[in-house]
């Protein structure tokens, strides 16, 4: 591409008002934490100067430094020295890749942010090329998500937070982005808040929607439910506690059989009287036909012990699937 050597520029002393704290065509920022920022520059100062060129309008477009500059508003700096780009000869498509190899080097992208770069990269460059010299770049699975990130765009920004935040997948993207506005908003919101690993969130969405569909009512008005409400609200137990609690719920209303046979299997266990450090466990949802006994023992004395105990329990012949009880 030709890029010539920036170094070489001399630097101007720009004031700050003159830039507006929206973001421009070359922004590739989202969600940053600007407390850090502010904190680097007060220890060492503004150690890269931002690179600007003037738009047709006669204000200043940030090429590269965005969040740099928004720092320094807010730490009432009223001009700063930069690089002006304006009479160098780089092309619209030449200054957005020099902020974007400028990002590149120093931090990951998340979502959002990658959604914004496909975006402004496809106003200058075929999607062939996008997908030939960007996806690794980028660090894009496959080109199936570049469809993915670039719906992005299109949510709210309050959706676009809880991606930003890192705790949404990029499946739970794919599954979520053909809901309605209020459904999307309601998963993403109670995923985020309750910080579910990645087959929890599968989890989640699978229950609430078959719900949805299963019930007639809508995602907001069944997580708007007292139960649900309660469980988010409780302050007695930590955010994983309620993780399981709220799917706990959900399977259980998703699947009432399930649900009743896995408590008389418990109830029924419990009944044996099982020796400490024994525990007899049914296959997952019951579609096995084996179930799993485990032993905590010491040594080969106490195993023996165990065993010999476990063999003498009455009723542990009895041991089968809760729904063929009568059989």
């Amino acid at each position: 591409m030709g890029i010539k050597e920036i170094s070489n520029i001399v630097p101007t002393l720009i004031q700050l008002e003159e830039f507006d704290e929206a973001p421009g065509p070359n922004c590739m920022s989202f969600n940053f934490d600007i407390e850090r920022l502010i904190c680097s520059i007060k220890a060492v100062g503004l150690i890269n100067m931002p690179l600007v060129k003037r738009n047709r309008e006669g204000r200043l477009d940030i090429v590269t430094g965005y969040r740099r500059i928004i720092a320094l508003k807010a730490m009432k700096y009223t001009r700063i020295y930069c690089r002006d780009l304006s009479d160098s000869g780089f092309s619209e498509y030449e200054m957005f890749l020099i902020s974007l190899y400028d990002n590149i080097a120093i931090r990951r992208f998340n979502y959002v942010e990658k959604g914004m770069i496909l975006r402004s990269l496809m106003m200058y460059i075929s999607r062939e090329d996008i997908e030939k010299h960007f996806i690794q770049i980028l660090d894009i699975k496959n080109t199936r998500e570049i469809d993915i990130l670039l719906e992005i765009n299109e949510l709210n920004e309050t959706e676009k937070r809880y991606i930003a935040n890192g705790d949404i997948s990029i499946n739970t993207i794919r599954l979520v982005r053909g809901l309605d506005n209020m459904s999307r908003s309601v998963i993403l919101k109670c995923i985020s808040e309750l910080k579910l690993n990645l087959n929890q969130q599968l989890q989640y969405i699978d229950y609430i929607t078959d719900i949805s569909i299963k019930e007639d009512k809508s995602i907001a008005d069944i997580m708007d439910e007292h139960q649900f409400l309660l469980h988010l609200k409780e302050k007695d137990i930590n955010t994983p506690q309620k993780a399981r609690a709220i799917l706990n719920l959900l399977r259980t209303r998703r699947f009432p059989f399930l649900s009743k046979n896995e408590k008389e299997f418990i109830k029924k266990i419990k009944r044996l009287g099982l020796p400490d450090g024994i525990s007899i466990r049914h296959p997952p949802f019951f579609e096995g036909q084996d179930y799993r006994l485990e032993i905590v023992f010491k040594d080969g004395i106490e195993l023996k012990q165990k065993v010999c105990a476990l063999a003498s329990i009455e009723g542990i012949n009895n041991i089968k699937d809760p729904w063929r009880e009568d059989s």
